[in-house]
Parts: C-alpha cells; sequence; structure tokens
C-alpha cells in the first residue's frame, strides 16, 4: 500500500528538492515517533510532553491560556489535563466557579525534568552533523516561519498579507 510504503522507515525518502509541505509532515511525523520512543517508558507522548513543558517557565495556567498557547481548543485541552492528571501529573485548583488554574504536581515536575534530558538527547540527535552556526541558522528560521501571520489568496491566487 502507498501510505504504509511512505510511513515506514525503510521507504525511499524524498530529497531536498521535495515539496516543502511535505517535507515539514514527514520531518514532524519521524520527530514525533523519535520523542514518543524517548518517552515511552515514562508513560508519557510527545504531545504530553508538549503540555507539560509550557510549566518550565510558569507555575500555573488555566485550561483556556494552556489551550491558547498549545493552539489546541479548550475542549481538547480539557480532556488532556483530565489524562494528565489521573496519571498524577497536573492537579487542578478552582479559583472561582468559572476559573480553574493547572499546575503540575510534585510528580509531574521530577517527570518533567527526566522528559526534558530525553527530548534534548533527541533534538540532537535530529540535529545531528549540524554545525553550532547551522542549527542556529535552523532554529532561527524555524522560529521566523512560525511567528509569520497567516496570508490568504485573492481572486488570482496571488498570497495577501491580512490587513
Amino acid at each position: 500500500m502507498m501510505s504504509e510504503k511512505l510511513t515506514t522507515a525503510s521507504a525511499e525518502l524524498p530529497g531536498p528538492d521535495a515539496n516543502l509541505g511535505y517535507l515539514f509532515r514527514l520531518a514532524n511525523q519521524r520527530f514525533r515517533a523519535l520523542l514518543d520512543a524517548a518517552l515511552e517508558d515514562l508513560e508519557m507522548s510527545a504531545q504530553e510532553y508538549g503540555i507539560l513543558s509550557v510549566f518550565e517557565t510558569r507555575p500555573e495556567l488555566s485550561t483556556s491560556e494552556l489551550a491558547r498557547i498549545s493552539q489546541v481548543t479548550r475542549q481538547t485541552m480539557h480532556t488532556s489535563i483530565l489524562g494528565l492528571e489521573a496519571a498524577g501529573l497536573l492537579e487542578r485548583r478552582a479559583v472561582n466557579p468559572r476559573v480553574v488554574l493547572v499546575r503540575p504536581t510534585e510528580r509531574g515536575r521530577i517527570c518533567l525534568d527526566l522528559a526534558t534530558r530525553r527530548v534534548r538527547a533527541a533534538e540532537r540527535a535530529a540535529l545531528g552533523g549540524l554545525s553550532d552556526r547551522d542549527e542556529r541558522t535552523v532554529r532561527a528560521w524555524l522560529a521566523n516561519l512560525a511567528a509569520m501571520a497567516p496570508r490568504r489568496a485573492d481572486a488570482t491566487g496571488r498570497r495577501q498579507d491580512r490587513s
């Protein structure tokens, strides 16, 4: 099957001239699989690590803030929080009937520290072979790309900046 062939490690990989969107998707899938494998024995997924990692710089957040930062819906974040809470990694604290703050438990902080070391090792593996300068260039380019404002096509199909 074609889709199976494209997702296996033995499949012929695309060259650097392949469609950029396809390369992004494939690189993201492979990197996420690397992270999932590195975090497997911690019983944590790359997605769960992503949520916990937000707390490296913030002591607690509301579900809405966490959803906004993670770029998912509040409902999706709520489901993720319930799973992380059941695993003993997050706890919730009601501020009032409408606002609930979320923060890592002590176990959550310990797991986050351990997971972060593993994620950094996976990043080093993914960046293997790049010089420090090239790594900084890749990181700066990705950060700039992530910060780009979405643009819409006009009637001619040309891209227009949003005003």
